[in-house]
């Protein structure tokens, strides 16, 4: 209830002027289905926002970043975020995961793009193993930012924490602490689109010497503080190179084949 009442607050400050930026620690748990829990996550609090914005006050383009390194489950079995608006239009549902085929919950390939009037607005990204920097660099870059500029939101809900960092426990990506700086700022970037409108639901992370630190780096980012966040593992000589960023290119080139009829922007 906490964690659904604090995203319901978001909403509200932010639509009633009072904040343009919220950060709910905690949150983002986008593998919870609407008749049942699972992956750590009991009720979604991800889709409930965006639901609650739609009925409540109306928006109808609204973008869910998730970059949890698990995707936010699949539509095609009506399970996590993206069961929820994988046939709405009004909600544009970006995943950046580790590939599916390697990690929980085993959804969430480039293919699964949305049905009916909803085709075309899920947009998967399947990271390849140990993607680092570069990998989803190139993935915002070449993906997320131009989607989201063509798509205008009227407000961003991004979810996700410290698991795609290379030391995690339960995850085999690649990101360093200054990744989740980058994310941040990318997601600062964007909210630009929407006036500065943007929900942060942050969770998630298995490491628990990273996870401060990550988490630190990501709402620094987000909130442009000028704060330097040190790493707090020393990076193994297979991370301190982006050897998937080749990957990473193959995986982007397949995105855009899947979605060149629905965005101008890959045409």
């Amino acid at each position: 209830r906490l964690i659904i009442g604090q995203a319901k607050l978001a909403c509200d400050l932010i639509q009633k002027g009072e904040f343009k930026k919220i950060v709910s620690v905690g949150g983002g748990m986008h593998h919870a289905s609407s008749a049942y829990g699972s992956g750590f996550c009991i009720y979604n609090d991800v889709a409930f926002a965006a639901r609650y914005l739609i009925e409540n006050y109306g928006l109808e383009r609204i973008l869910i970043l998730d970059t949890d390194a698990h995707a936010g489950n699949g539509g095609s079995v009506n399970t996590g975020t993206c069961g929820y608006f994988y046939s709405d239009a009004k909600v544009l549902f970006i995943d950046l995961h580790q590939d599916p085929r390697t990690i929980y919950p085993g959804a969430g390939y480039a293919s699964d793009i949305g049905q009916g009037p909803g085709r075309g607005f899920t947009i998967n990204i399947p990271m390849p193993l140990l993607a680092g920097f570069e990998s989803y660099q190139l993935a915002f870059e070449e993906i997320v930012e131009p989607i989201a500029e063509e798509f205008k939101p009227q407000i961003i809900i991004r979810n996700g924490g410290s698991d795609p960092h290379f030391a995690d426990q339960l995850t085999n990506l690649g990101l360093p602490v200054r990744g989740f700086r980058m994310i941040g700022e990318k997601v600062r970037k964007l909210s630009e689109i929407c006036q500065d409108k943007e929900i942060d639901l942050i969770a998630s992370g298995y490491d628990k010497e990273v996870l401060p630190y990550a988490w630190l780096a990501l709402i620094s980012g987000l909130a442009g503080f000028k704060i330097e966040v040190e790493e707090p593992v020393s990076i193994p000589q297979r991370f301190q190179t982006d050897y998937s960023l080749e990957a990473t290119k193959e995986v982007v080139g397949q995105v855009k084949k899947y979605h060149k009829d629905y965005w101008k922007c890959f045409a």
